[in-house]
């Protein structure tokens, strides 16, 4: 007697218990609800938890399993209880007006990582990181950019 058990491609990395919240894509609903809520996009998300701006997109649309790991990533990185990504219905919050303040000496580091990873990229690879993020400094700007900083 042959048994026919069907497995999903991400069967063998998601515990039984998560499976439910991965059908009804109540966990990749409640990132991009709260992502959104705080005003930053999956870009910048995939780069304060580590994780890539790919792997965001498919865990909210539903097309890709979820770890424990990524999940705490996930959460360390807007800042909220785990727990949050599992509700049914995410409680309505009052909007954020102001970032996120940055701890002193922070931001030190995170640059000095950026500059010891962009000074192991090849040449065309920089000049293209350059051209985004001034295409972002003048987004942010409301068009204007600054002279001196485009040379």
């Amino acid at each position: 007697m042959s048994r026919s058990i069907l497995l999903g491609v991400f069967d063998h990395f998601i515990t039984p218990c998560y499976k439910f919240f991965m059908r009804k894509n109540i966990v990749g609903s409640n990132v991009r609800m709260i992502r959104e809520r705080l005003g930053i996009t999956q870009e910048e998300l995939a780069l304060r938890s580590g994780l890539t701006q790919g792997y965001i997109n498919f865990l909210e649309h539903g097309k890709r399993g979820y770890s424990e790991r990524s999940l705490e990533k996930i959460v360390n990185a807007l800042g909220i209880q785990i727990s949050r990504l599992f509700e049914e219905k995410t409680k309505e919050e009052p909007a954020i007006v102001a970032e996120q303040a940055i701890p002193y000496g922070k931001r030190r580091r995170i640059y000095d990582t950026i500059i010891s990873l962009l000074e192991k990229l090849p040449a065309p690879v920089i000049d293209h990181y350059k051209i985004l993020l001034e295409a972002e400094v003048e987004i942010r700007n409301g068009g204007s950019v600054d002279r001196q900083e485009k040379s």
